[in-house]
């Protein structure tokens, strides 16, 4: 079984911490004594990921969920010059590696590949540092395209070879024909790295994690890829 699945954006606000909940979740129902940790979190936003691991059971000392955050609402970078607080890619090390420690397989909620930690390290480089297999959250809505392979080319171009994407939000925004387009389209432009998955977007979404959780399952390329992570064995 392989140590954990590293999760990389596309941007803000595509579901990276819902769509990990739901991962840790259905891990969780495969007998797999999986968590989730935030390494870096700005602006408050480790809350709702608490929040929801809470739901499915899942509590973990803050100090390994989330090793380093920061009140401002901005890059890691700039909230660590803004608050005077150096960021500790160490701290976000020995976190990960304590959970590994305690036999767990972590999902890891990253951000996007070129976002700052340090000035000479970006997400991309915890990314590499963990070695961890990864997939790509992106939304279904007109720009995505773009979004998908710019993190795609940067992944693949250090070495990195994600396992697929995960488009999210299907329905939500409005623009039916590109939305009903991009998942084939990428498939076709970012081939051979696969689409996983497209999640519709659905109100109850908003107050049912069970309901988001039962989406994901309907998954089956996705579904298949989480079996192969923790059936593997390990290499020699």
């Amino acid at each position: 079984m392989t140590d954990g699945l590293f999760l990389i954006g596309t941007d803000r606000g595509v579901g990276k911490t819902i769509i990990g909940v739901a991962l840790v979740a259905v891990l969780r129902e495969m007998g797999v004594d999986a968590t989730m940790m935030t390494p870096v979190s700005t602006g408050g936003s480790m809350e709702s990921a608490a929040a929801l691991l809470k739901e499915i059971g899942v509590e973990e000392p803050r100090h390994l969920m989330n090793p380093v955050s920061y009140e401002t609402l901005a890059a890691p970078y700039v909230a660590a010059q803004v608050e005077e607080k150096p960021m500790d890619i160490e701290v976000i090390h020995d976190a990960y590696q304590e959970l590994r420690s305690q036999g767990k397989f972590v999902v890891v909620e990253g951000s996007g590949v070129m976002v700052p930690l340090e000035r000479n390290y970006k997400m991309i480089d915890l990314l590499g540092d963990l070695e961890l297999p990864s997939l790509i959250i992106g939304r279904s809505a007109r720009g995505t395209l773009n979004h998908c392979l710019l993190s795609l080319r940067m992944m693949l171009v250090t070495g990195q070879h994600p396992l697929g994407f995960i488009l999210n939000g299907y329905g939500q925004y409005g623009e039916g024909f590109a939305e009903s387009i991009n998942p084939d389209a990428l498939a076709e432009l970012a081939n051979p790295t696969p689409v996983l998955a497209t999640l519709e977007w659905r109100p109850e979404y908003q107050s049912s994690l069970p309901a988001f959780i039962r989406a994901i399952k309907q998954q089956a390329d996705l579904m298949q890829v989480l079996a192969r992570l923790v059936s593997e064995e390990p290499d020699a």
